[in-house]
């Protein structure tokens, strides 16, 4: 049974959908549409019809199907995991506008199986091409955060598990608010975007800011504060060589907490504090090529996105952390060869080391088959006597 969210989408997209099937299939619609788009143009003076796009109407879905087998200390499991389940309807009528409604169908701590937005939002772009700025757009709603979109679209194995400053328990990628967004410069050449990359091509970089609940996509604003992030992309040699980028991410707020915590410390006396302080600064470099792709970043800061990183005291740990990814692309026999290491540490809670290496198998320009190994070591945790070895089966079916 369908509940209230999936209802909705569902008739919104029929809504949306249904009228343009039905104004393509009938003849000589095409006719009146040209009859009227000229009296349109004739009655108020200017080529409207540059700025209508209908029939702009998209559906998506992105899927990771998963199969795991890990090793621990003698102990083994395996699992079969739907890690994401995305549906996606995108309907941009004008140059200068466009919405998105995302569901994300997920298995919760139970086993059972709900359904949430992850992105819903309305995104306005000023038809602006400029030496310096390009597109500057702003989302308003559910929406993306400046970091994830951009570094996953440099990194794209995003099915064999989170990001780095994810993983490690800092934020996740969307949130009610607001993100303002641009390029830097005009847009680089079409060679470039179709052979290395066509996200966020700005000649010398692009921008994102925003202002944010800061609970996330799947949580209850729990305070009053609102967090800030931005996010700062580079290219230092322009078009001679668009291939490297360096990028700042910075997050500034309080945690996800209520205003006040009741903190029992080791001596037993309680005693309350405000929502823990959670600043992040992140600096990353990258370089795309038609056969490779190099990353490494460097993250350190205060606290995280839940505030649940406290010292005994209620106060936020400090972390830092570093990480790099390779990716060597063999296109001749549409496949790739991957690499990544993470190394995390959270004052007072250890050191968390992670080394993965896989090859993937492409397919349907964004779908890929991806074979991975893993290693998991954790130092100063009780709970971790041994590393754990894994090996990954993971499929991203993304149409």
């Amino acid at each position: 049974m369908l509940n209230p969210k999936s209802l909705t989408f569902v008739v919104l997209t029929w809504g949306l959908l249904l009228p343009s099937w039905l104004a393509v299939s009938k003849p000589g619609n095409k006719a009146k549409t040209a009859v009227i788009k000229t009296a349109k143009q004739k009655n108020r003076g200017f080529d409207l019809s540059k700025y209508l796009r209908w029939g702009k109407v998209k559906l998506g879905f992105l899927g990771f199907i998963n199969y795991e087998y890990t090793i621990q200390a003698g102990k083994t499991d395996n699992r079969f995991r739907l890690s994401r389940s995305y549906l996606t309807l995108e309907f941009k009528p004008v140059r200068w506008f466009e919405s998105r409604a995302t569901l994300d169908v997920h298995q919760n701590t139970a086993g059972d199986w709900d359904t949430r937005f992850k992105y819903i939002y309305a995104k306005f772009i000023a038809p602006v091409h400029t030496v310096a700025i390009t597109m500057p757009n702003i989302e308003i709603g559910l929406v993306h955060v400046p970091w994830f979109d951009y570094e996953e679209h440099i990194n794209l194995y995003r099915a064999e598990g989170p990001m780095f400053i994810e993983r490690a328990g800092v934020l996740n990628s969307a949130d009610v608010g607001f993100t303002v967004g641009g390029l830097l410069g005009e847009k680089l050449n079409k060679k470039y975007q179709e052979e290395v990359s066509s996200k966020y091509p700005g000649k010398y970089g692009s921008f994102a800011f925003g202002l944010y609940n800061g609970a996330g996509y799947h949580a209850k604003e729990k305070n009053k504060n609102k967090v800030f992030m931005s996010r700062l992309s580079i290219r230092p040699l322009g078009p001679v060589f668009p291939n490297l980028q360096v990028s700042y991410f910075f997050i500034y707020g309080k945690g996800n907490t209520p205003g006040t915590l009741t903190i029992t410390p080791k001596t037993g006396k309680p005693f309350t504090v405000g929502a823990p302080k959670w600043m992040t600064h992140l600096i990353f470099l990258s370089v795309e090529h038609q056969y490779f792709t190099l990353t490494a970043q460097y993250a350190m800061g205060t606290g995280n996105q839940k505030g649940n990183k406290l010292d005994v005291n209620g106060n936020p740990l400090k972390f830092k952390g570093w990480s790099v990814f390779g990716e060597v692309k063999l296109p001749w026999i549409t496949s790739s060869i991957i690499g990544r290491y993470d190394w995390w540490n959270w004052d007072m809670q250890g050191t968390v080391a992670r080394f993965m290496a896989g090859a993937a198998y492409h397919f349907l320009k964004h779908s890929y088959v991806l074979l991975s190994f893993s290693r998991e070591s954790h130092k100063n945790d009780p709970q971790w006597t041994a590393p754990k070895w894994g090996v990954q089966l993971s499929i991203q079916a993304d149409f």
